[in-house]
């Protein structure tokens, strides 16, 4: 347990890796990494020379000198982790050792960075006067940082971890989630960072903004059309704003209810310092959708899906109209 101001925490286990997990680490990606790095959620399989790969969970591009990056994996410790890890890594290493896999995990960050002119002002500016192309490309030359992001070190890790220190530099990070007592949706997360010049351990600890019941009712919904080619790549789906207080205040989850499955989402995609349940804050709609979008491949930009309100606020159904 873990008490704050008087205020109990209870320690908190994801059971859903990908719809779970992942999504927090990328939320507090800088926080881990650094806040000049760049978290790319992309699954690009490495393979080597002999054709042998496998396909991280991330990359992370440092922007910060000397410029550093890692190849990602998340893992819960629930997982049988030796026998994953180890071999999975080894491949890591192997396939960005061709240059093949080098180049075309270059083109793949390139055309994620250019094609979001925030994104590539920001680079811009903290590499100058380098250029994007240049740059990725011999930083990608360097070995890459291996690192295994979990949400607990047992004896199995321990032991993986230093067979995976003598491949190379792999850094193992524990991200413990705890979930406050009286209000399960504010988040207290412990976790050391791999950036050297803030090595205490950090605790970020979000208190919502309250969020004032609106008129959504059971069994309300609304209709939204898919728009543009990013949303399958990224598993996003965008709010139009005259929808957006249908759905919870900003990054407070609530349960979305699919013909694949049940599954924790939130809305995130808000400008940097909008506070923990912004009713305004927020453009997309994150979280298990990418198993929605896989057994649904008729679901092209200009088709619709329906919300509809199960518990305003807490629950929703989302199907294909």
């Amino acid at each position: 347990m873990l008490i704050i101001d008087g205020v109990k925490y209870k320690l908190w286990t994801p059971k859903d890796e990908e719809g779970e997990f992942h999504p927090m680490i990328k939320e507090h990606s800088k926080e881990i990494f650094g806040k000049d790095s760049i978290y790319f959620d992309v699954k690009h399989k490495l393979k080597s020379s002999a054709k042998i790969g496998s396909i991280p969970d991330a990359y992370v591009v440092c922007l910060s000198k000397p410029y550093t990056w890692y190849i990602v994996e998340n893992e819960l410790a629930s997982h049988r982790v030796y026998e994953h890890i180890v071999p999975q890594i080894s491949k890591f290493i192997s396939g960005i050792e061709n240059y093949n896999s080098q180049r075309e995990v270059r083109d793949v960050l390139y055309d994620m960075i250019t094609r979001d002119r925030i994104l590539k002002a920001r680079v811009e500016k903290k590499i100058y006067p380098e250029e994007i192309h240049h740059f990725l490309t011999s930083i990608l030359l360097k070995p890459p940082k291996i690192a295994i992001i979990i949400d607990e070190v047992t004896a199995e890790v321990e032991e993986a971890s230093k067979h995976l220190r003598k491949l190379g530099d792999t850094k193992v990070v524990e991200f413990k989630t705890f979930v406050r007592e009286d209000a399960e949706t504010v988040h207290a997360h412990l976790f050391e960072p791999l950036y050297s010049y803030m090595p205490q351990t950090i605790l970020e600890i979000k208190e919502p903004v309250k969020q004032e019941i609106s008129e959504v009712k059971i069994g309300d919904s609304i209709d939204i059309e898919l728009r543009g080619i990013s949303f399958r790549k990224y598993s996003l789906i965008r709010i139009p704003k005259n929808d957006r207080h249908f759905f919870p205040g900003y990054k407070i989850g609530f349960v979305l209810k699919t013909d694949v499955g049940i599954f924790k989402a939130k809305v995130t995609g808000a400008r940097a310092g909008t506070q923990l349940g912004d009713p305004d804050g927020g453009t997309y709609i994150q979280g298990g959708l990418r198993k929605f979008y896989d057994k649904h491949p008729e679901l092209t930009p200009g088709r619709k899906v329906r919300f509809t309100c199960i518990e305003p606020y807490k629950s929703y159904k989302l199907e294909i109209i």
